[in-house]
């Protein structure tokens, strides 16, 4: 920095405002300022090495709400800074340069990983139908985040419930409101009568729908229909689950073993033992990856040793998922125009590996089955600890030539947060077991395996009247 020489003379006063005035018109590099991060806020040359975007990161984790508004407006604009700190705290992204906060591309990067962001997008955005309608692609829960005025929006709004039922959920109350519309949702699932009006609540017709579609609503109705007889016979469902408790019993009994005199403890065993060399496994391998480490440069360029998950193609089965369902082209049509929909590329969706099908009943006929598919993450601003996944967990039922499809997990196409706290890397669905009551059992309930960091549970699926499947239970089976 040049030499001052400043006048002494007639106040202190002079003297500091002279001194801050020459300050801000000075730029200062962001390496020669001391580790004192309020001075990071307020000079600057706009370039950012490694080692200081990670001191305003750290700022951002310490719930510095000014970490991004009192940077210089150039560092506003910084994708990299900005992007990593609206995925730590999506408030964050609310103080960007406009040019970033009208990006639309740059936005939906972030919303793969943190939806949050979508609260502080411009209301422009909010009201912008195409990509509000795209961003539900990426996070399935998006609308909240809408203009009420969009959510107003009939014709919107049933496109968004034919979609996905579940969008009735963000309907306004005028929306909620009409027959029509809520006969579209509860078709689909019946629960979703919780989220309607007191009008809707009370109409027979459609809490007879919801009914049917699921006979767990009718504790949504008003409490007259809830005591009709009529509405107590409809929702006679096919459940054979009389008693959760003897559920959780055989599943500790079946599936666990304890190994308390060799200090192991309770673990999972018998993936499978009922049905695991019946004539219901089509299909059942393993989708293999693995931790591999790697070197890189970092800014000061020193070696740095980073850890990524990655599938193991030399192992995994080469042949396309197609290939696995060419039995049934119906159903291949039915996932593709799926994916599609929502915006998955051709690639992708090609690309895609079986890990299991299996056929749960032949009348209606049933599937169930997990295509998956790892990448390295297509984005480099979040490194080694995000993988790009695709996944789709799904029961599929034929009615005549058309199938019904429920939707048990679904990742399209985005970036995950990989751990190694989990099996695999992230959440997965494993189908474990089919399970029936007794020998007359006609309904096979799905028992899936999934995990949190360090814990397994069982979540067991049903088929209700509609022919859709719902979770009735979970435990975790080694409390």
């Amino acid at each position: 920095m040049r030499n001052i020489t400043f006048l002494r003379s007639k106040s202190a006063s002079l003297f500091l405002i002279f001194l801050t005035l020459f300050l801000f018109q000075t730029k200062v590099c962001l390496s020669e300022i001391p580790e004192n991060y309020n001075r990071i806020f307020a000079y600057s040359d706009c370039s950012i090495s490694n080692q200081n975007l990670e001191i305003i990161l750290n700022e951002v984790k310490k719930n510095n709400k000014d970490a991004i508004n009192s940077l210089v407006d150039c560092l506003k604009m910084d994708r990299k800074l900005i992007f990593n700190a609206s995925i730590i705290d999506a408030s964050q992204f609310q103080y960007a340069s406009e040019i970033l906060r009208q990006d639309k591309n740059f936005i939906n990067r972030i919303i793969k990983v943190s939806p949050d962001v979508l609260n502080f997008i411009p209301e422009k955005l909010k009201l912008d139908k195409e990509f509000i309608k795209n961003a539900t692609y990426l996070n399935r829960d998006a609308l909240k985040y809408a203009d009420l005025k969009l959510l107003n929006n009939k014709i919107f709004m049933k496109e968004m419930i034919i979609l996905d039922s579940r969008n009735y959920i963000y309907a306004s109350e005028r929306i909620k409101n009409m027959p029509e519309i809520a006969e579209i949702a509860f078709k689909d699932d019946g629960t979703l009568l919780e989220y309607a009006t007191d009008n809707i609540k009370n109409s027979k017709s459609l809490v007879t729908i919801a009914v049917k579609s699921d006979s767990s609503s009718i504790k949504y109705a008003n409490e007259i229909l809830q005591k009709d007889r009529k509405f107590k016979k409809i929702s006679n469902n096919k459940t054979s689950i009389k008693s959760q408790e003897s559920l959780k019993k055989f599943l500790q009994n079946d599936y666990i073993d304890n190994y308390q005199e060799k200090n192991v403890g309770l673990v999972l065993r018998n993936r499978m033992k009922f049905f695991g060399d019946s004539d219901n496994k089509i299909v059942d391998r393993n989708y293999i990856t693995k931790w591999q480490k790697f070197i890189k440069y970092d800014d000061k360029n020193n070696l740095v040793e980073e850890t990524r998950l990655v599938s193991d193609d030399s192992h995994n089965y080469p042949n396309s998922w197609k290939e696995d369902f060419k039995k049934y082209p119906q159903l291949i049509e039915k996932v593709e125009n799926f994916f599609r929909k929502r915006q998955v590329d051709q690639s992708t969706i090609e690309n895609l590996s079986t890990t299991y099908f299996w056929k749960v009943k032949t009348k209606p006929l049933t599937l169930v089955f997990n295509l998956y598919l790892l990448r390295d993450s297509k984005d480099d601003d979040l490194g080694s600890k995000f993988s790009n996944i695709t996944s789709l967990t799904a029961i599929a039922q034929k009615h005549g030539n058309n199938w019904k499809m429920t939707v048990i997990e679904v990742i399209f196409d985005s970036e995950v947060k990989v751990d190694v706290s989990f099996e695999e890397g992230h959440k997965k669905f494993y189908l474990w077991d089919l399970y029936k009551v007794n020998e007359k059992d006609r309904n096979p309930k799905i028992i899936f395996k999934t995990e949190e960091p360090f814990k397994n549970f069982f979540e067991v699926f049903e088929e209700q009247n509609n022919g859709k499947y719902k979770m009735i239970y979970r435990v975790n089976p080694l409390e």
